[in-house]
């Protein structure tokens, strides 16, 4: 498939074909790993005659979608974005949630420490309270009264604590996780799904664009943006494209990777939940770590595509709100 091949053709294509055939399950026990239980007794959970369309939806059905064209045209640059723009996002796009995220239960969301993205820090931008804990802490009990989970990366969390991470979601949670946790933990806790293709990115900002807008994720998001990525991103195969929805991708990205799908952002359901993954964090990830610098402030909303969304995700789950995935 020579580069010149358009992206969303590209992208269409790349999901429409499915990966493999086999149970994810017995798949993952051929390769010598132990397969987790919790509730769901097969992966394969759709008819394969009855897929999802993967079309790119060219509408704006998100309250506050800025439809700013399908390619990012601008230019990526460096810019100071305060606390109180995140803020102000975050009231003006989630008005009720915004009244009580500095004072609610700081157990629904848990946030477990990584060596290099920090969604705490973000989180406390958009002055919503949390519970900031360390892989080792993550326990049942931790998750009893959890219904947002978030794994930064690396995401090198011991396999005795995945049975709970899965049992999590599978009874109603949201799980977003970020870059290496794709490969460290995602992949061995719900195989079958994504895995890491072995590619990584070549540069650090990619134009990003919004293929799959709907009226939760997408609320105050923008159709087209700068991406960043740290050094050596883990970048997404998609195994089950009949149950994985691409939600961001980037033409520049797809015309470097081997797969040609320049996946940024995917979401699956699994059970009552939903898992979350971004090749990309949900902090700054700026070379400057002070000043509240922001290396990809995305067009007409400031902060960048990346946290609105997973901002946007991680409501949903407090909120418990359903996310349109059909």
């Amino acid at each position: 498939m020579g580069k010149k091949c358009s992206f969303f053709g590209v992208l269409n294509l790349a999901l429409g074909l499915a990966l493999t055939n086999c149970p994810a399950q017995a798949q993952y026990a051929a390769q010598g790993g132990q397969s987790l239980q919790g509730g769901v007794r097969t992966l394969d959970r759709s008819d394969p005659q009855d897929r999802p369309s993967m079309r790119i939806n060219l509408g704006s059905p998100a309250r506050g979608f800025f439809d700013n064209g399908a390619v990012f045209q601008g230019s990526a640059h460096m810019e100071r974005i305060g606390p109180e723009v995140f803020r102000g996002w975050l009231t003006d796009n989630h008005p009720t949630f915004a009244l009580s995220s500095q004072t609610i239960d700081p157990g629904l969301i848990v946030d477990v420490a990584g060596r290099w993205d920090h969604a705490d820090k973000t989180l406390t931008k958009f002055g919503i309270n949390y519970s900031h804990v360390k892989t080792g802490d993550i326990t049942p009990e931790l998750l009893a009264g959890a219904r947002v989970l978030i794994i930064n990366c690396a995401g090198e969390v011991k396999r005795d604590r995945l049975q709970c991470i899965r049992d999590f979601v599978q009874r109603g949670g949201y799980l977003l996780t970020t870059d290496w946790a794709l490969n460290n933990m995602l992949e061995q806790t719900f195989p079958g799904y994504v895995d890491w293709n072995r590619g990584v990115n070549n540069k650090s900002v990619y134009a990003a664009t919004y293929v799959r807008p709907d009226a939760v994720l997408a609320r105050g998001c923008v159709r087209s943006a700068p991406w960043k990525m740290d050094a050596g991103a883990h970048l997404i195969r998609i195994i089950r494209p009949d149950l994985v929805h691409v939600l961001v991708a980037s033409p520049e990205l797809a015309n470097e990777e081997r797969n040609h799908a320049g996946v940024l952002a995917c979401i699956f359901p699994f059970g009552k939940g939903y898992v979350l993954h971004m090749v990309g964090h949900f902090d700054n990830n700026a070379a400057i770590a002070v000043g509240n610098f922001l290396p990809d402030p995305a067009p007409q909303i400031r902060i960048s595509l990346r946290q609105a969304l997973a901002a946007n995700f991680i409501v949903a789950g407090v909120t418990a709100e359903a996310i349109p995935l059909k």
